[in-house]
């Protein structure tokens, strides 16, 4: 009869760690562990192959957060379970930081993952998120959000992405200048380098000295839309050595008569090479002459082309989906915005 090895990691400290499931477990009578090593309890059953087992890990008598897991008899699983808050927390606190780099202080929110306060000698990896003021609550200018806490409640609960810390950097003050790697003739702006070296310089040495952070270039990414999107492009691109990976949904590659792609297209890959994921909607009518509805499509298939030239390879460095139908708007990055997180964060990667 096949041996299924299932092993918990946990800090019990003293507590017991048992396993309750399906045939040949139990959902009333617990299974202790048959080894434990420091915070690694071991769990053996024996089950008739083919036999799919659904289990849950237990601290005492408190039944773990998220959903069932499930093994097939044979195999072995690593869990990494927590038993207290079932979601993410966003901070009261909306944080407020001078910038030396812009000359004023921006403002910013922070969403901590379900296990940050139990497990509190576990690390985690940090999103830099652009656009906080739509991310969590209602955009003042649309009054519609990315519902960022229930796109990671729902992937936490199905445990398919690594736990994380959002930084939500506020950038609806002189937004266009902010987030814009060069100025554009029309519309001015080109304050990115500035926005990018304060993200370097002081803000993230604050958020790794405040939280349990993961600190190296592979755990700290970028995510934005829009002109969001062009800026953690740019930043990704230019600073690869601090942020790892960008995820830029509906970019602003137009900007500046396509400056960034022009960049792309006559330089070479930095090194270390930033991981990319670009999307954008498109609109259903090749007809079509509302931006908002093509959403820059042409102009994130350009970005992909040169990055392909550079060295990219479309499925495993560089990552770029289009979505027929979907505007450029806060409801359909909402819609869409699993996908990227996903990308960035997938569980065990």
């Amino acid at each position: 009869m096949p041996k299924t090895h299932i092993q918990i990691t946990y800090p019990a400290a003293g507590r017991n760690i048992s396993l309750r499931g399906s045939e040949p477990l139990s959902w009333i009578e617990s299974l202790t562990p048959g080894k434990v090593d420091g915070e690694v309890h071991h769990f053996f059953v024996d089950a008739e192959p083919g036999t799919l087992i659904e289990f849950k890990a237990l601290l005492d008598d408190f039944w773990s957060c998220g959903r069932n897991h499930t093994v097939l008899s044979g195999e072995t699983i690593e869990i990494d379970p927590y038993f207290g808050k079932p979601q993410g927390r966003l901070e009261d606190a909306v944080h407020q930081l001078p910038s030396p780099q812009l000359g004023r202080p921006i403002r910013y929110r922070v969403f901590l993952p379900p296990s940050y306060e139990e497990l509190d000698r576990k690390r985690y990896p940090v999103l830099y998120a652009q656009d906080g003021q739509a991310l969590f609550t209602p955009d003042p200018i649309d009054g519609r959000s990315w519902q960022m806490h229930d796109a990671l409640n729902e992937l936490y609960d199905l445990d398919v992405i690594e736990e994380i810390i959002v930084v939500a950097i506020v950038t609806d003050e002189q937004r266009l200048e902010m987030l814009s790697p060069t100025s554009d003739p029309k519309h001015g702006g080109g304050d990115g380098p500035k926005y990018r070296d304060f993200l370097i310089e002081t803000l993230k040495p604050l958020i790794d000295s405040r939280y349990r952070t993961l600190t190296t270039r592979e755990d700290t990414a970028l995510v934005g839309a829009s002109m969001g999107g062009l800026f953690s492009f740019f930043c990704a691109w230019t600073r690869p050595d601090v942020f790892g990976k960008a995820a830029c949904l509906s970019g602003s590659f137009w900007w500046n008569d396509r400056q960034m792609i022009h960049e792309v297209q006559k330089g070479s890959c930095p090194l270390p090479r930033p991981w990319l994921y670009l999307d954008c909607g498109a609109a259903r009518s090749p007809f079509e002459e509302d931006a908002n509805l093509r959403d820059g499509f042409h102009h994130t298939a350009a970005l992909r082309n040169a990055l392909v030239d550079h060295c990219y390879v479309p499925g495993s460095s560089l990552h770029m989906l289009a979505f027929a139908g979907m505007s450029h708007n806060n409801a359909s990055w909402a819609a869409r915005l699993g996908i990227p997180l996903q990308f960035l964060f997938p569980r065990g990667g």
